[in-house]
């Protein structure tokens, strides 16, 4: 090997172990390869070093990470969650089968971490509700997000590049489709899932409820902090009324009885319908009003108008939350011009658009004369209205939105960003253009139609994965070009040894799986894929199945806690320590490895 080859060799070792020592920011280790590798001639010309910036797979992951964003935010994923919580039940075998299914479908299509983070808080209202410690369940579904990685190109990081990969390296002859991953993926994954519903969750504990540290849902914590259940109320207009047929405004009920209409309800035909409060809406006979107010005050007026009263439900105020109506927690800045000034000195309502529920301060929460209450520091307010106005609140320097990707939410965009979805899959499962290119363009759209804000869609890119992703690109060139990645794949696959195909997808899914537990998965994909290339060269196996084995090997990261991101996610609601990963991943890194090495096989 001549001198290039030993600097990219030291390269890489370099790189490996700051990668893993972390001493180092890992995207200003990525970033300093392409550097290395120009400056030293390693990878000619120098612009090739910088090739990483124009990668597909770097373009496609980009726009994915907007799509995710977009899903979260058209409440998509919400919608699944909520389904969850309807069929769930309180069987724990039952919930471990149906957390795990719908969480690794939907880890199919959006990236594992923005899966675990909608279904967290869904599976522990599930726990709360059941009677089940949620050291039962968060592993479950931590992990059936990481088998989901295995199932298409878009799922997980390490398939995109692979896919990018091969295509390059092969001059466009063989390329992994859309849904090529799934042949062995579903088997993957449903043996992945009979092993934790099975044996996994005998590993754990038993536990109660209370053996592990309690998170609440963005909904569960409001309706606690601020008693919601009992502020809402939902009035139904008898036929007759005199409120029938007049507008909200013109009911005067909030200079009247100080109550305040938050939305209404209304059934046609089979379906239930929620309008937005607007002073210019026309009440109907029969619509529910949804109000808030002082309990006397709303009884005064169900008894002066002889209006049926009830107080909502906690799944009504679910309901209601999503179709472009939401609540949030709102803070104030330390040098706020909100501070000691009233809502009415703000004219906050006027202006924002946003009615003011509650105020809670220093553990107590005052429910009178909310309005009239000079603002504090520390204060929280409880905010509801349109989910656009609510986003608005981010650009004011007074205020400080708390939980905005559960207040920004609206379910009504869920089939135009499911379309888009579609828009961005469809045409290179049909060959008609790229990922890259089709992704971006439903990426650029799920903001234009709103699905997803230009906020949100900044915040969901992940520059440190893709700066991962542009630094070690060359790497990979340089280990191919230099014979090195040739020389590794004939030192483990001799040729003329007449190997088996087991011992080669054995082999490419062991080393992929180590790199990615004790560094990272991207990393491992990128520096594996010219080896995984040599070695179909050399033993003649298929060069789509060897890619596929470095990718599935790459998804094998059950065994640590910071293997993977959906592990660490995990762990803290789930009360685990490192031992009880290493005790039922173990386990299922064997399942998967020898259901991938034997189908593979095939």
């Amino acid at each position: 090997m001549d001198i290039h080859a030993w600097i990219a060799i030291a390269t890489l070792i370099v790189a490996m172990v700051l990668f893993i020592s972390k001493l180092v920011p890992l995207e200003a280790t990525a970033l300093s390869i392409p550097v290395v590798l120009a400056v030293t001639g390693t990878v000619t010309p120098a612009e090739a070093a910088l090739r990483g910036f124009g990668n597909n797979a770097v373009i496609a992951l980009g726009a994915i990470f907007v799509l995710s964003a977009g899903l979260k935010e058209s409440g998509v994923a919400t919608l699944m969650g909520r389904m969850l919580e309807r069929f769930g039940g309180k069987n724990e075998w039952t919930l471990v089968l149906l957390i795990m299914v719908t969480t690794c479908v939907l880890s199919a299509i959006m990236s594992n971490a923005a899966t675990v983070a909608v279904f967290l808080p869904a599976v522990l209202v599930l726990s709360r509700r059941a009677n089940i410690s949620p050291s039962r369940l968060m592993m479950p579904l931590g992990y059936a997000a990481i088998l989901g990685g295995t199932l298409t190109l878009i799922s997980t990081t390490p398939n995109l590049i692979l896919g990018s990969e091969l295509e390059r390296l092969s001059g466009g002859a063989r390329t992994l489709g859309m849904f090529e991953f799934a042949i062995v993926g579903i088997p993957i994954s449903v043996v992945g899932i009979a092993y934790m519903a099975l044996i996994g969750t005998r590993l754990l504990g038993r536990g109660g409820l209370d053996d592990a540290p309690k998170s609440a849902s963005f909904l569960d914590r409001i309706l606690k902090l601020y008693k919601l259940e009992k502020k809402l109320f939902r009035l139904t207009i008898p036929s007759g009324s005199e409120f029938a047929d007049s507008t909200i405004a013109e009911t005067n009920l909030g200079k009247q009885y100080r109550v305040e209409v938050v939305q209404i309800g209304r059934t046609k035909g089979y379906r239930n319908q929620f309008f937005n409060a607007q002073v210019d809406l026309t009440i109907k006979a029969g619509d529910v009003l949804f109000v808030e107010g002082r309990d006397e005050d709303v009884q005064k007026l169900a008894e002066e108008h002889a209006i049926p009263i009830e107080i909502a439900t906690d799944e009504e105020v679910e309901g209601l939350l999503g179709r472009g109506i939401n609540m949030a927690e709102v803070a104030f800045s330390p040098h706020s011009d909100f501070l000691d000034r009233t809502l009415i000195d703000l004219s906050f309502r006027g202006v924002y658009g946003l009615s003011v529920i509650a105020i809670w301060r220093r553990g107590e929460l005052i429910e009178k004369d909310v309005e009239t209450t000079p603002l504090k520091l520390g204060d929280g307010l409880l905010v509801y209205g349109p989910t656009r106005n609510i986003r608005k609140l981010e650009e004011n320097k007074d205020l400080v939105l708390l939980d905005r990707q559960q207040s920004e939410e609206d379910v009504r965009r869920a089939p135009v960003a499911l379309l888009l979805l579609a828009t961005a899959l469809l045409p290179p499962v049909l060959g008609w253009y790229p990922l890259a290119v089709s992704a971006l363009a439903s990426a650029l759209l799920m903001i234009a139609t709103g699905c997803v804000s230009l906020r949100g869609a900044q915040k969901a890119i992940d520059l440190r994965i893709l700066f991962l992703i542009i630094g070690t690109v060359p790497l990979g060139d340089a280990l191919f070009q230099t014979g090195v990645a040739g020389k590794l794949a004939a030192t483990l696959f001799p040729a003329g040894m007449n190997l088996s195909q087991f011992y080669v997808f054995g082999v490419l899914f062991a080393v992929s799986a180590l790199l990615s537990t004790t560094s990272n998965n991207a990393a491992a994909a990128v520096i594996l894929a010219p080896v995984a290339y040599a070695a179909a060269e050399s033993s003649g196996v298929d060069v789509g199945m060897t890619f596929l084995a470095v990718a599935y090997g790459a998804s094998c990261a059950f065994v640590l806690p910071f293997a993977h991101q959906c592990n660490l996610m995990v762990m803290g609601p789930g009360g685990y320590r490192t031992k009880d990963f290493v005790k039922v991943g173990s386990g299922l890194s064997i399942v998967m490895a020898v259901t991938a090495v034997v189908l593979l096989s095939l």
